[in-house]
């Protein structure tokens, strides 16, 4: 049997998932199909010598399709939000890659304008994900970035805990520029001056206040949109 490749454009996908999910279960990835697969028409097929739906131009031995388990063993990740992401960039105009996904009973098709509608084949696909790529050869070779990295996801404690050096760095660092300019006191980097008698020089040096206040509304609004981002489960 000749030896057979994953399209590049697949495989781009696959390693970005692995990158935002190191530790995900890969028990129901597949590539290559089956001896199931090879009895009928299938994008897991050689598109040499397999049955498949179209004929590329190339005589390359490729497989147009790949499953990737569901369980991405990440805390604020999900397959669903994958599945969204990838999908939502195909509608949007973004992302001409692919011609079909398959998910949890849903298909969406690049035939139908990418709207949502029932699956009801043999399986589910509720264990993994099924992407199909185009057999167009420029673009089944593209290894153009997804933009998986692109995914808003909730918070993690560690996020958090980040943040809120950030809003205390922002602080300090006010604090630090009054007492060096406004009153010429030096002391070591990054240590903080006390913290009740710099507000008060923050509170009535001119200008200071206000920089000090745009500057932790701004470090907020970025807070609020991380906490308001919730996973999209649109159709």
């Amino acid at each position: 049997m000749a030896t057979w490749i994953l399209v590049p454009c697949l495989g781009r996908l696959r390693q970005e998932l692995n990158s935002i999910a190191p530790g995900r279960d890969k028990s129901s990835d597949g590539t290559i199909g089956d001896t199931a697969h090879r009895g009928r028409v299938s994008d897991h097929n050689d598109d040499e010598v397999g049955k498949v739906p179209i004929r590329d131009a190339d005589s390359k031995h490729e497989v147009h399709a790949i499953d990737l388990d569901v369980d991405l063993r990440e805390p604020n990740l999900t397959m669903e939000m994958v599945v969204q992401h990838v999908v939502g960039r195909c509608r949007g105009g973004a992302e001409r890659r692919l011609r079909y996904v398959i998910y949890n009973r849903r298909i969406w098709e690049a035939s139908q304008g990418w709207r949502q509608r029932a699956y009801s084949g043999d399986n589910a696909h509720t264990q993994h994900a099924h992407f199909s790529a185009s057999y167009d050869t420029k673009l089944e070779a593209s290894t153009a970035s997804w933009h998986l990295e692109d995914i808003p996801v909730a918070l993690t404690d560690a996020d958090k805990k980040w943040l809120a050096a950030q809003i205390d760095r922002a602080a300090t660092s006010a604090a630090e520029r009054v007492w060096k300019t406004k009153w010429n006191i030096n002391f070591a980097p990054g240590a903080k001056p006390y913290v009740a008698e710099a507000g008060s020089i923050v509170a009535h040096v001119p200008g200071e206040h206000t920089r000090t206040e745009e500057m932790v509304a701004e470090i907020n609004t970025k807070v609020d949109k991380l906490l308001g981002q919730a996973p999209s489960t649109q159709a």
